[in-house]
């Protein structure tokens, strides 16, 4: 397993030029998704696909597809929360049947299994129509054995990527690799067990600010889907 931690400042050379007519709202995410790009060049023009855990990470995993002119799409991906504490990420599910827990939720004061279970079978309910509006009834574009890279804008609980890896493991890629702008070393921690290679731009400590924080605007899930359908048409052929 290899694990790359750079720094954004020395980040050398950015391959591919910017889509055109990109949204300024999404170009701190874009240039971050060129200069991940800049570390994976051994794929530029293979079979690898790039898959976006939506919505924040389609704008880097766009910009990532297009500059090694990769196939793109999104592995739909959602945490998810018990009313008593919805300030803490109790878990989060992904299609294809991965699904990741807090377990230190489980020993806060009135949670219980039963209400953990409920909350996830009730998310499970959204996930076909997220489905249908990032992919239109294309399925996951892991049909043959192909390196994979999962594109995220950030790790924060670290929940919701280690969803996405588990349900990616079920189709056996060649190689699994995570890359990000930004995460949280004790984080890494948890996720370096489920991935081939993760690279990271900027790593930051447990007392850092919020790793997703600081980005110019969130992305709604419609937004994230009329800009992968725009890099799907003006990027690397499907």
């Amino acid at each position: 397993m290899r694990y790359a931690v750079m720094k954004t400042a020395v980040i050398e050379p950015i391959y591919g030029a910017p889509l055109i007519g990109c949204d300024d709202r999404y170009e701190d995410r874009a240039t971050a998704g060129r200069r991940l790009a800049s570390f994976l060049g051994r794929f530029r023009g293979t079979h690898a696909v790039v898959l976006a855990i939506p919505p924040g990470g389609v704008a880097v995993a766009g910009e990532l597809a297009r500059s090694l002119r990769l196939q793109v799409d999104v592995i739909v991906t959602r945490e998810f929360r018990v009313r008593a504490y919805p300030m803490i990420a109790a878990g989060a599910i992904s299609e294809s049947g991965g699904l990741c827990l807090n377990g230190a939720v489980l020993r806060l004061s009135g949670v219980t299994p039963a209400i953990v279970w409920d909350v996830v079978r009730a998310e499970q309910t959204f996930l076909p129509e997220l489905i249908t509006l990032y992919r239109h009834g294309r399925p996951l574009p892991l049909d043959i054995r192909r390196p994979v890279i999962l594109v995220d804008d950030g790790l924060s609980s670290g929940l919701a990527q280690l969803a996405a890896l588990q349900a990616l493991r079920r189709y056996h890629p060649v190689a699994c690799l995570l890359a990000t702008p930004r995460a949280d070393e004790h984080i890494l921690r948890m996720i370096r067990p489920w991935a081939d290679e993760v690279i990271v731009l900027n790593l930051h400590s447990h007392s850092a600010t919020n790793t997703v924080d600081g980005w110019q605007m969130p992305l709604s899930d419609e937004d994230a889907a009329l800009l992968l359908e725009r890099y799907r048409l003006h990027g690397a052929p499907q």
